[in-house]
């Protein structure tokens, strides 16, 4: 039996790690797409091919041998090398695909929150803006009542104190004047138609109506008789009476009637007067 050289047992040594390369080939290739997988399989069994060779060949030319089988070596785990880095790169796209397509999906129902959000924001921006305008039709509507009825409340007591007055002064001119029965049975009748004069000065500034004369005539001698005394003292009483329940109206009378008063008796500047200017002016 010939002993083994040096050169042979290098020739077997690159035999067996071209064998190991192929080998580890071949594993790797399961974890790869079928497509790499199928192309580093192939390198794996042609470097396989190349490192078989006889015992013979080897003890005849054991470099050539050794030099083929590194060779297949470099190629196969090179092939493998390459298929690997393909991989993890396309493992790497697809998971940055992947992730883009999650943070574009989230982005996507943010905005589509985001958009709902502003929607409803919109709607209750619009209900709030409707809500204002019919709170401020009603604000003038009311302000409308209110001036009407201000108006009409100013009117009232303005017909009330005119009325007033001339009521006053008819009630106390047919409570001085006697009857006209007995006026004619006494002989009195100037007596009852002196209260005249007074009846017409209780009345300054409303019209007070005339009371009816005597159905008698008075006589000349009647006629140049004197006022009675009662007479005499019930007028001033009369027209002091008169001129303190104008006054009392006016005081139970608001500012702004006061002033719609002013304006209907033609008196200028009473805009920024108070009420007891108010009632001094009407008085």
């Amino acid at each position: 039996m010939s002993k083994t050289t040096k050169a042979q047992r290098k020739a077997f040594d690159a035999i067996d790690d071209a064998e190991s390369a192929a080998k580890k080939a071949r594993r790797v290739a399961k974890t790869l797409p079928a497509k790499s997988a199928k192309k580093l399989r192939e390198v794996a069994a042609e470097t396989v091919d190349r490192v078989d060779v006889s015992k013979k060949v080897i003890r005849k030319n054991p470099r050539k041998v050794a030099k083929k089988a590194h060779r297949a070596e470099d190629r196969v785990r090179k092939a493998t090398r390459a298929a690997v880095a393909k991989a993890e790169k396309k493992a790497r796209l697809r998971a940055e695909a992947d992730r883009a397509a999650a943070e574009a999906a989230r982005a996507a129902e943010e905005a589509k929150s985001r958009a709902a959000e502003a929607k409803a924001l919109k709607k209750a921006a619009a209900k709030a803006e409707r809500a204002a305008a019919e709170a401020e039709q009603e604000a003038l509507e009311a302000d409308r009542a209110l001036e009407a009825e201000l108006t009409s409340d100013a009117a009232d007591p303005d017909a009330a104190a005119t009325a007033g007055p001339e009521s006053a002064a008819a009630e106390a001119v047919a409570a001085e004047a006697p009857p006209v029965g007995e006026a004619s049975a006494a002989g009195e009748a100037p007596a009852a138609a002196a209260p005249k004069a007074p009846a017409k000065r209780t009345t300054t500034r409303t019209r007070t109506p005339r009371a009816k004369e005597p159905a008698t005539k008075p006589t000349p001698a009647a006629a140049a008789e004197p006022t009675r005394p009662e007479a005499r003292r019930d007028a001033p009483a009369t027209r002091g009476g008169a001129v303190g329940t104008g006054s009392s109206d006016l005081e139970t009378l608001t500012v702004a009637q006061l002033r719609e008063r002013a304006r209907v008796a033609g008196r200028t500047g009473y805009s920024r007067l108070t009420k007891a200017e108010l009632i001094t002016l009407l008085s």
